[in-house]
């Protein structure tokens, strides 16, 4: 959701009526509303009122001696939303506690898909791939694409963070296809983390052969930022494994991330995207660029649009960039440009990071 003045306007509206149906004693259509209203504040970036609604939901329909366990599990998504890990577990647990005979068996999945998400982003992936993989093959036994998906990707995450990056692409490319069967848009972004993650594995058969059929379906559906993070991916690759081809890469990579920031403009919800892949296309420019006055120039374009950044994505880039630069040129034999160095570490300094900075000023000094 775009958080423009319509989008306040109906959580306003919802609010309002939600309050309205309590206070008349109509708690079943309040507790369905209280969902949408969960939904339209964590789409505004609102996670503590979207949290409140949750609780809300699970309180008002225990009250009425309602089935809970649907209530608990939009509580668990919102607490996990939230970054209460611990909170949102304890929620996907009670959800499964709480449930009917009925709706257990999706319920189960469900909690087990929260939970996994949970254990995972609190850095316990043993704990977390336990409940992701009884959530992926329960929700492939009941049907639920769609669930057992996502569980997937959230598999992929898993064995990314164990570096095993062969088998976070083939769960990527297996929850890209269940996620198609549902005709789910997180189908596309599936696709296009397969593609990255072929390349980490520096598979350029794979990635290669994947990344035309991401490109093509994601420019099908006018997902312009995901054909120019794919041409990225393919960039990045020939620039560690094929430098003689990463000219032309480079080149694709520029011109598909220029060609995504007019509809990024009119899509302010995918404009921090925009500006980091323009980011990223115009750092890789300097890598392939032997003449000094193009390299200095593209530099400089570079560190201007990462300073736009959020502090955090713009520190990321400028300091893996300049280990980079170091790379290139131990691969080449030669000596890193100092001045191209010291912009950088001039740059990073600006972000106020004072870890960022010391090692800026630790790479300079080993070339001292």
């Amino acid at each position: 959701m775009i958080a423009d003045g319509k989008a306040f306007v109906r959580v306003a509206q919802l609010r309002g009526r939600i309050a309205t149906l309590a206070r008349g004693g109509r708690y079943d259509l309040a507790l369905d509303l209280l969902g949408d209203l969960v939904r339209a504040d964590l789409g505004l970036g609102l996670p503590a009122d979207a949290l409140l609604r949750a609780r809300q939901a699970a309180q008002l329909a225990g009250g009425r001696g309602e089935p809970v366990a649907g209530p608990l599990i939009v509580l668990a998504a919102t607490l996990l939303a939230a970054e209460a890990f611990g909170e949102a577990i304890d929620a996907a647990s009670a959800a499964i506690a709480q449930a009917d005979p009925d709706e257990r068996p999706r319920i189960e999945v469900m909690a087990r898909l929260v939970g996994g998400a949970a254990q995972r982003r609190a850095g316990r992936p043993a704990e977390a791939r336990l409940l992701l993989d009884a959530a992926r093959g329960a929700a492939a036994r009941l049907g639920e694409s769609a669930l057992a998906g996502l569980a997937l990707a959230e598999l992929a995450w898993v064995d990314l963070a164990e570096d095993r990056s062969a088998a976070a692409a083939t769960c990527f490319e297996f929850a890209g296809e269940f996620l198609r069967r549902a005709d789910h848009a997180s189908s596309l972004e599936c696709d296009a983390l397969a593609v990255a993650c072929w390349a980490a594995a520096d598979d350029i058969e794979r990635a290669s052969d994947r990344a035309a059929i991401a490109a093509d379906a994601a420019r099908a559906a006018d997902r312009l930022e995901l054909v120019a993070y794919v041409d990225g991916v393919l960039a990045d690759l020939a620039l560690r494994t094929a430098p003689e081809a990463a000219p032309e890469a480079c080149a694709l990579a520029a011109e598909s991330a220029s060609a995504n920031r007019p509809r990024a403009k009119a899509h302010p919800h995918e404009s921090q995207l925009a500006r980091e892949l323009v980011t990223q296309a115009r750092l890789r420019q300097v890598r392939v660029t032997a003449d000094r006055v193009d390299r200095a120039r593209h530099l400089e374009a570079g560190i201007e649009l990462a300073l736009v950044l959020d502090r955090k994505r713009a520190g990321a880039r400028l300091g893996a960039f300049m280990f980079d630069l170091v790379e290139d040129a131990e691969r080449a034999g030669a000596l890193p440009a100092r001045g191209e160095l010291e912009r950088l570490a001039s740059a990073i300094a600006r972000l106020g990071d004072d870890d960022l900075a010391e090692m800026a000023r630790g790479v300079l000094a080993e070339l001292a």
